[in-house]
């Protein structure tokens, strides 16, 4: 059964923009659920669109501030049920997105474990995080009301989801790209204590590194000048039109400026997920940590003579991106080709991108996780499903394992092909996923035993068709690129083909 569209917060506009989410008007008799609700504001994602290989991602509902609203998929509406329920946060990083589509469609996830499963919408880039605190108590919450809508969202889950057979009592969050950065950034904040009980983030590094409010002051400032907003009038941004915020938005970050993520705001995040402070507030909660195994591939696919570099070419990109020499260029590829002596120079470029920017920060936390006293176990993973199209040159990219997640693979035909390992990895992910949900644990008949991650044995499980134990999962590839970072202004040139 699903029900679509329901609201769990009133709508955002006018005095309502940049606040807090403040509580839905009750309705008489009964309301449609039958179809998705608006998407936040935002500039879509391109992804899908006219793209048959990532169709299933695209989404084209309205946009509005009418945004708040959920999905529920369940087996049926028995209110003694008690069924795990499985919230969702989706991806699009701080900036797009949406929990609708083909992709996200829950139903086949909830009949195949006997879960509910949530999905949701919530404010996001200018509209959910700008921090405009400084120019009124009307802009308190402003920095981060998008994590703000994801408590409320949840807190609807607490008070009504047995109507539609789930445990408030038992909540699983799980999320990709953006959506796993938010879940990690939701392990830090005591305001979310007590509204979910464990959590997988896919490939949601980013929410590992939160910054102070006063990082993006230059962001915020360059945002009301593109609006020719000043000091004195900041309360007119709350009538200004919803296209005019978002192309200024949109140039104010053209200068390289990073704007429109959550912050440290010293009021409802006071810290990041990985210290001390941060994983005391949700240390009894069970983690999974994963990623895809060639995550970059997704942007390197814009050209794919990027998949046929020369050395020359992989050096050049290597120096620009991350500011190397060829002495570590050379250690580099030693390391990596250990492992795997076959690896071409787009290989290995591939490799470490991905790494720098997914593998390795969650690793990290996940040994921080587990070597720390009173901490709930950590389990990590790999997605390794390569997609067939091209002689399988794209890997296992960034976003891939959504539809395996939801069992949505039959909305992702053109991307997943021909053949029965599609199925067979997506009932060994979602087994993982469920069993997970319903006790905290991933192990399952269909997989090896999976170990929680630990300093000794470093464990991670490669998801495919055939999943296996991978203990060291590129061990000398991990200490060779751990002092690696992209340069923000040159993080263009990594995907750009040049001869």
């Amino acid at each position: 059964m699903t029900f679509l569209g329901i609201p769990y917060a009133a709508e955002t506009s006018g005095k309502n923009r940049f606040r807090s989410p403040q509580p839905v008007s009750a309705w008489q008799g009964d309301r449609d659920a039958v179809g998705y609700g608006p998407l936040a504001p935002q500039t879509p994602s391109s992804l899908g669109k006219d793209d048959p290989t990532f169709e299933w991602y695209f989404q084209d509902q309205v946009q509005g501030e009418d945004c708040l609203v959920l999905n529920v998929f369940t087996p049926d509406l028995n209110p003694d049920a008690k069924r795990p329920v499985m919230f969702y946060i989706h991806g699009g990083g701080y900036v797009n997105g949406g929990g609708g589509g083909a992709g996200l469609d829950g139903a086949n996830l909830a009949n195949f474990g006997d879960v509910v499963v949530v999905t949701i919408n919530h404010r996001l880039n200018a509209f959910g995080f700008t921090d405009l605190s400084p120019y009124g108590e009307e802009f308190v919450d402003s920095a981060n009301a998008g994590m703000l809508d994801i408590l409320a969202a949840l807190e609807w889950v607490r008070d009504n989801i047995e109507s539609f057979g789930g445990d408030a009592g038992n909540v699983t969050l799980f999320g990709q790209s953006g959506g796993g950065s938010k879940i990690l950034i939701l392990l830090a904040m005591s305001g979310a204590q007590g509204l979910f009980h464990r959590a997988i983030s896919m490939s949601g590094a980013a929410g590992l590194n939160i910054d102070l409010a006063s990082e993006m002051r230059p962001y915020v400032d360059a945002l009301l000048t593109e609006l020719n907003i000043n000091t004195d009038n900041v309360a007119t941004i709350k009538e200004t039109p919803i296209e005019k915020v978002l192309t200024a938005r949109d140039r104010a970050v053209a200068a390289s400026l990073e704007g429109a993520r959550p912050v440290i705001d010293g009021r409802h995040i006071t810290t990041s997920a990985m210290t001390p402070e941060g994983m005391a507030t949700h240390a009894h909660v069970p983690l999974i940590f994963g990623h895809t195994e060639t995550e970059a591939t997704l942007f390197f696919r814009n050209d794919l003579r990027n998949f046929n570099l020369t050395e020359n070419q992989m050096r050049t990109r290597m120096h620009q991106a991350f500011g190397i020499d060829d002495a570590k260029v050379d250690a580099i590829m030693a390391a990596y080709r250990s492992d795997a002596p076959d690896m071409t120079p787009s290989d290995i470029l591939i490799a470490v991108t991905s790494d720098v920017q997914f593998r390795l920060p969650l690793t990290r936390a996940a040994e921080k996780r587990s070597g720390t006293a009173g901490q709930a176990p950590v389990w990590l993973y790999n997605f390794a499903w390569t997609i067939p199209e091209n002689g399988g040159v794209l890997g296992s990219p960034h976003a891939v394992d959504i539809p395996f997640a939801f069992g949505t693979i039959d909305a992702a035909g053109a991307m997943v092909g021909p053949g029965d390992a599609p199925r067979k990895t997506a009932l060994n992910m979602m087994s993982a996923f469920v069993n997970f949900a319903r006790n905290g644990d991933p192990n399952n008949s269909r997989m090896p035993q999976w170990q929680a991650y630990d300093a000794i044995n470093r464990t991670t499980m490669r998801i495919d068709a055939e999943c296996e134990v991978n203990n060291g999962f590129r061990a000398a590839a991990s200490a060779e690129i751990a002092d690696l970072k992209i340069d923000p202004f040159n993080r263009a040139a990594l995907y750009r083909y040049e001869d």
